[in-house]
């Protein structure tokens, strides 16, 4: 079994490490994405707290003077810590949108704690080296004020999280949460190791050091998911699904007839929406509904579905409409969201082409109608349609 003495030495070179990685290996990229930038310093703010945590520990031997001691070494700097980690995720969630107000909600909290612990140490006339109810008492609060001020950052995490989720899933024609994956994981375990810590941090001995264990490795996951999503195109691809949320948006009152817009293009392309036509709710913007109705029209008619990678812009940008218009008739639509729309065309033209040509392999029709791999194919196509793309074949 690892000693205290190594797992402190081994929590202060691992956040040392990872502090310098954050410092001095992502300055060019942190140019150019602010918020980037900015998170990147506050998580090696946090990790140096830890690592200087573990040195102090070690020096001093707080944990060998007593429980108590070695508690108030912990929370005096794991919770400024944990907050900065935190703090550093919704930094990059929000594209650096935090207000004031919310970094004065979430200071308050560690600030509060480290009042509570110094000022219990200075009034309540104990020395340092012996153990004091009063202190105890007081960590038990401080401990309480961690796990709040966790789950309040963890509120704000998770909101921010689903409007990522949101942007990211109507924006490209399949699902991409593997960009961004990293923050729900994270998020959701630095909050529940929270849950454990005015329990855990009071004990001796495997609890202690397998509690410490797992705390190394989310900070671990966490910083380096950080630092490997923002030198990637990740977060820039993440970025750029959420930027449609600002662009402008002007009303109309001109009737949407969605029906009629998509089963014109052709009969054996749209036959499909014959059986269930649109949700027509008049979202209009900027009067443009009726060329928005041939441009969906030619653009179905054209098979620009069946390209890879396509995004909203890419459509957009096709068609020949606004984002923000396309997106909202996307919304109204039985589709939902892009996705919706280019799977059931692919999946329509996929059926044809099967029919059609026993002769191709299943890869080659995945790739003609513009799935990505094999895998995702067959995924997409037993969703619509209860059967395998190999089995369907033989059928016909």
């Amino acid at each position: 079994m690892i000693t205290l003495g190594e797992m402190q030495i081994s929590g202060m070179l691992t956040m040392t490490i990872l502090s310098v990685m954050l410092v001095a290996c992502a300055p060019g990229r942190s140019i150019r994405r602010h918020s980037f930038a900015v998170a990147r310093w506050m998580m090696a703010g946090g990790t140096g707290l830890i690592a200087l945590q573990f040195l102090l520990q070690y020096a001093h031997g707080f944990r060998q003077m007593g429980i108590t001691q070695g508690v108030l070494c912990n929370l005096l700097f794991f919770t400024p810590a944990s907050m900065l980690c935190g703090m550093a995720i919704l930094y990059v969630q929000r594209q650096g949108s935090v207000s004031r107000k919310e970094w004065l909600s979430v200071a308050a909290m560690p600030v509060l704690s480290a009042i509570i612990l110094i000022g219990t140490v200075l009034l309540d006339g104990v020395p340092i080296r012996e153990e004091s109810v009063a202190l105890r008492i007081a960590e038990y609060v401080g401990s309480l004020i961690y796990v709040v001020m966790q789950s309040f950052i963890f509120a704000k995490q998770y909101k921010a999280y689903k409007r990522l989720e949101q942007a990211v899933d109507e924006y490209y024609d399949r699902s991409r949460r593997d960009l961004f994956g990293w923050m729900g994981l994270s998020m959701k375990t630095m909050t529940l190791l929270a849950f454990f810590v005015p329990v855990v941090i009071f004990m001796e001995g495997a609890p202690l050091v397998l509690f410490s264990i797992a705390y190394f490795f989310i900070i671990s996951y966490s910083t380096i998911s950080l630092y490997t999503y923002g030198v990637s195109k990740d977060m820039e691809k993440v970025e750029e699904a959420g930027a449609i949320d600002h662009l402008p948006l002007t009303i109309d009152h001109s009737p949407l007839d969605t029906e009629q817009s998509l089963c014109a293009a052709n009969n054996s392309q749209c036959s499909m929406f014959n059986e269930e036509p649109l949700s027509a709710q008049p979202i209009m913007v900027n009067g443009q509904w009726s060329m928005f109705n041939e441009r969906i029209k030619d653009w179905i008619a054209s098979g620009h579905y069946r390209e890879h990678n396509l995004t909203l812009s890419i459509v957009a940008r096709q068609m020949g409409v606004p984002q923000k218009q396309l997106q909202l008739w996307l919304r109204q639509s039985e589709y939902k969201k892009l996705a919706g729309l280019v799977a059931t065309l692919r999946i329509e033209e996929a059926k044809r082409v099967l029919k059609e040509h026993p002769e191709w392999s299943v890869e080659s029709v995945a790739d003609y109608c513009g799935f990505n791999d094999r895998k995702y194919f067959h995924q997409v196509f037993q969703q619509y349609t209860g059967t395998t793309p190999a089995k369907y074949q033989l059928s016909e």
